[in-house]
């Protein structure tokens, strides 16, 4: 026994020496590039990022996103990341390379403006002031004025369908910024760029009670929670867009499978010399009208609008109330939670039923152009939510036209010490100028809206919910037309 151990020990020395010999061999032939798409062949950003993209722009990422393609660790990779390189910010460096015209154009657009939207509340507010600018719009931290007060509610509330904002965390909603919000898929991480845009990157935006969302036959339920349903297992299920709707029927455009781009051509995106005519009616590029009939007569369509007749239903969205809260109790919400913003929903799931009050900078909602956030929770409410008849207004030029009250609005002040410091501020006028300004509502003839508003809170519409013309609103605009020359 004592005479083998001389020779165990030698044996268990040499095996020793030579496994690290072994050892450089196997990683050695590990280290040999691998075959198929395995991650570990591929070089720069697509070692770790798994992408299919568009074949147009299957180019190195770097071109757009930057960073260092050969760093091996993430803080070196990711040094100078530009993440959304499409973004309003860097659209003019990156987009604007290869698609000079489509990008200067588009930073006209009023997507990217906002001009229409910002200047209808603004003038609505302060009928004497120019409007100002989307880059002059901004949250506020203590807004002591009216002025500043909307100025917040625009920023942190209102404008919350742009290119310069990804939308709400709902299923629908989450899109691009800048060029991608349009020509990129909504709500992935894709790198799958269109040309034109497809239906769903419209409905991210355009959805709840808005031009387009009638389209699909969808009227948007009321707030409170009594209106929600349906339950799964006693609990509310995950809601696209944010909301819940009823289903009414389609515009028989989309019957026919048309989508938005059918009607509408890239002047509202990429606004130039071939644009359409905004006045133009959109309908005469399809349908050649019978002279013979009034109402389809050459001149009329420059008086009254085809959806005056054959709009089926419409949104009559009355009463609503926005109010900023710095020190919300959330409890006193729940009923309320669905308000269309993730913001606050969230915020309403995690605090209104805890025994913990939530720190003063758990209450804030982020800025929607800069994506700084501030205190305070913009909560809404609605006197009524009612779909229902077509309503016609006339306006002080004579013309005939769809008309929804959409400045019925009080706007409320709330500080953290329970103060109000602005309560119910409303509109002064109808908006800008250039709009039809309605002189009173003429149909239906003895309309019933508890408390009827004043009739410049009613702005002109274009309900996308055509079909059949309604037999006596037809006969109703065609004896205004006859009686109005």
């Amino acid at each position: 026994m004592n005479q083998s151990a001389p020779a165990i020990l030698r044996s268990y020395l040499l095996r020793m020496m030579f496994l690290p010999t072994v050892l450089v061999l196997l990683l050695a032939g590990g280290c040999q590039p691998p075959y198929g798409d395995s991650g570990l062949g591929k070089t720069g950003c697509r070692r770790c990022h798994q992408v299919k993209l568009d074949p147009n722009h299957d180019f190195r990422c770097s071109l757009c996103h930057r960073g260092v393609p050969g760093g091996w660790l993430k803080r070196e990779a990711h040094k100078g990341l530009v993440l959304h390189p499409a973004g309003p910010g860097y659209a003019r460096i990156f987009c604007k390379r290869c698609h000079e015209k489509a990008q200067s154009s588009a930073a006209r657009s009023i997507h990217y403006t906002l001009n229409r939207e910002i200047g209808i509340v603004w003038q609505a507010f302060f009928p004497e002031d120019t409007p100002p600018s989307i880059l002059e719009i901004h949250g506020e931290e203590n807004p002591q004025d009216e002025r500043s007060l909307i100025r917040d509610l625009l920023a942190r509330r209102c404008l919350r369908c742009h290119v310069y904002y990804q939308g709400d965390s709902y299923r629908g909603t989450r899109h691009g910024t800048g060029c991608a919000a349009c020509h990129m898929d909504p709500g992935t991480s894709g790198h799958k760029i269109y040309k034109q845009p497809r239906e769903q990157n419209c409905l991210s935006c355009h959805y709840a009670n808005f031009i387009g969302w009638d389209y699909e036959g969808r009227f948007e339920k009321d707030y409170p929670e009594d209106f929600r349903a349906p339950l799964l297992r006693g609990k509310h299920i995950k809601r696209p867009y944010g909301v819940e709707w009823i289903s009414m029927g389609p515009d028989l455009h989309k019957k026919a499978g048309m989508t938005c781009l059918d009607c509408h051509d890239k002047g509202p995106f990429h606004p130039g010399k071939n644009q359409q005519d905004p006045g133009k009616n959109l309908c005469l590029n399809c349908h050649v009208p019978d002279s013979r009939i009034i109402g389809h007569r050459s001149g009329d369509f420059s008086r009254v609008d085809c959806a005056a007749c054959h709009a089926v239903w419409q949104g009559l969205d009355l009463g609503r109330d926005l109010m900023r809260l710095d020190r919300p109790d959330l409890e006193d919400w729940k009923f309320l939670a669905v308000q269309g913003s993730s913001e606050i929903e969230d915020l309403t799931d995690k605090w209104a039923d805890s025994d913990e009050m939530p720190p003063e900078n758990a209450l804030t909602m982020a800025d929607k152009i800069t994506g700084t956030k501030y205190p305070g929770l913009w909560m809404a409410g609605f006197l009524q939510r009612r779909w229902g008849p077509v309503v016609l207004g006339e306006c002080r030029d004579g013309t005939l036209s769809v008309i929804r009250p959409m400045l019925d609005l009080a706007v409320s002040y709330v500080n953290e010490m329970e103060e109000t410091i602005i309560d119910s501020l409303r509109p002064q006028s109808g908006g800008p100028s250039g709009n039809c300004q309605v002189s009173k509502i003429v149909y239906p003839p003895r309309i019933q809206l508890k408390p009827l508003p004043s009739p410049y809170l009613w702005l002109p519409c274009k309900p996308h919910t055509l079909g059949k013309a309604d037999f006596f609103r037809t006969m109703f605009v065609q004896r205004f037309l006859l009686s109005n020359g």
